[in-house]
């Protein structure tokens, strides 16, 4: 704590000095604008012309350092509210070297030189930041083929050795059985033997999965006999508001296409059954992911906040689809462990966000820092405009820091372009899921590291709107965030989490 009181004591006499110059600012402009009243409108050209004449760079560089420190004492609040030591660290010397240059510039001790330099650069790096450009449109072919969820991980690590479905499916997949032998022989997801067990962690977040559990009767259910003339547009705006007032932080709407949809079940008591989903449409949304518990990943924090936004999308998802039914209309909740289709394509195609080299839906708020839920119905609604933005997978292109932090190296370093045509990343899902098993945890450091999973905030929002105006942004943006980061953040101690 005392750590964090030095730091606020250097911002409120930070704050002293630059509230000095505010005032002398304000009061100057005030003096014009009584100038200009007083003068009216035929003297305005001339008072206007004298004073761009007399010390234009002096005022203009004063403003510039005035408004630098300003937002590099805003972003230093959001650093210590965001617990960010390293951004804390390397933010104090540069609004102290603002504010003696603004000092030194308040005194008239400034060279004429320097203060043009100081315009000059400021003008050039605004244009480039403004400017659009470098910006190319990316799209990828749409699958040809269904995937069978009896592939993904969680289905692989349910088949006991010597039954008939274990037998069987490595009947089917050999190549996948030396591979899952090596996450057999780790503790497992939330095991007392795992590396990171903390009894209270991991049994909070057992009970919430538990809880999870208990809603899967309710992803189905029997419709009113009845459909309810209903506007789709009103219908759509309603179930878009509703949600959102739910707890969801962005809803989108699209048709269900084939490859959305698994062909065969991977879990539960349908497994090895195909999909038969006959519904017309998906309706897709998002919910946030705490940003201080992914601070602590791969430890326990992370697994709690993972399965509490498991249970909370799911929870949405079941009110969502019982309300479409009470219209009359079919609908079915896909919520976690009982999925019919692939979350993130759909709410990609849902415009909710790009797909980016971690596999994860990056979404414009949050990046990958969201849990998402589908319902899928036959009640018409209004599709999204689809589009994949192109500035997330160049942006993606060159950061690759989520394969750097990596600690199961699962995350490929490789272009997402081969042989002239862009291609979604793929992750490989056996390294990344036996870490788990490993640590007990399902990790996140990949959530936890990327630039887009910053709070949404005033600061982090600048940077985002930056990311997707041109390729020299982009650059920028990576060497920013690990320059106030860390190339390999580090992770924070859960001592005093939740006030433990």
């Amino acid at each position: 704590m005392s750590y964090y009181m030095l730091v606020i004591s250097y911002l409120q006499l930070l704050l002293n000095t630059v509230s000095k110059h505010v005032y002398l600012v304000s009061y100057f402009l005030q003096l014009i604008f009584r100038k200009i009243q007083l003068e009216k409108n035929s003297n305005f050209v001339n008072l206007l012309y004298r004073l761009i004449m007399t010390e234009p760079f002096y005022i203009a560089t004063q403003i510039i350092l005035l408004f630098g420190t300003l937002f590099l004492i805003i972003f230093l609040i959001y650093s210590v509210i965001e617990k960010e030591k390293n951004a804390i660290k390397k933010t104090i010397p540069l609004i102290t070297i603002f504010a003696v240059l603004l000092l030194i510039t308040s005194f008239g001790l400034m060279p004429k030189w320097i203060e043009i330099n100081i315009v000059v650069l400021f003008l050039t790096g605004f244009s480039v930041i403004v400017i659009p450009f470098g910006n190319k449109p990316i799209s990828y072919k749409t699958p040809s083929t269904q995937f069978d969820e009896r592939d993904i991980m969680f289905s692989r690590a349910e088949l006991k050795d010597g039954a008939d479905k274990f037998e069987n499916y490595y009947q089917r997949k050999p190549e996948n059985k030396p591979k899952d032998n090596l996450f057999r022989k780790e503790p497992g997801l939330l095991s007392p033997d795992s590396k990171f067990y903390n009894p209270l962690y991991f049994n909070a977040a057992a009970a919430t999965f538990s809880t999870v559990d208990l809603l899967q009767p309710f992803v189905k259910g029997e419709q009113a006999k009845q459909s309810a003339n209903i506007n789709i547009s009103e219908v759509s705006n309603f179930i878009k508001k509703w949600t959102i007032k739910l707890g969801a932080v962005d809803v989108g709407f699209t048709l269900l296409q084939p490859h959305h949809i698994y062909s065969h079940t991977g879990r539960g008591k349908d497994y090895g059954k195909e999909v038969n989903l006959n519904h017309k449409f998906a309706i897709a949304f998002t919910v946030e992911m705490n940003h201080e518990s992914f601070s602590y990943s791969p430890k326990g924090p992370v697994i709690m906040e993972s399965a509490q936004q498991y249970l909370n999308a799911g929870t949405i998802a079941i009110q969502v689809a019982q309300f479409i039914r009470n219209l009359g209309f079919d609908a079915r909740a896909h919520i976690d462990a009982n999925y019919n289709l692939i979350c993130a394509i759909v709410a990609q195609d849902a415009g909710l966000g790009t797909i980016g080299r971690m596999g994860l839906l990056l979404t414009p708020k949050l990046g990958p820092r969201v849990r998402i839920g589908v319902i899928t119905t036959n009640m018409d609604v209004e599709i999204n405009k689809n589009h994949i933005d192109s500035t997330t997978i160049q942006f993606c292109e060159i950061c690759k820091k989520c394969a750097v932090n990596c600690p199961a190296n699962a995350i490929l370093f490789d272009s997402g372009k081969k042989e002239g045509n862009w291609q979604p990343w793929k992750i490989n899902h056996e390294k990344c899921f036996t870490y788990w098993c490993k640590v007990g945890s399902d990790c996140g450091r990949c959530i936890t590291v990327c630039p887009y999973a910053h709070p949404n905030n005033f600061i982090h929002n600048i940077i985002r709107w930056m990311i997707k105006q041109n390729s020299i942004n982009r650059w920028l943006a990576v060497k920013l965030d690990d320059y106030f980061y860390g190339k390999k953040p580090s992770v924070l101690s859960v001592k005093n989490w939740m006030g433990l």
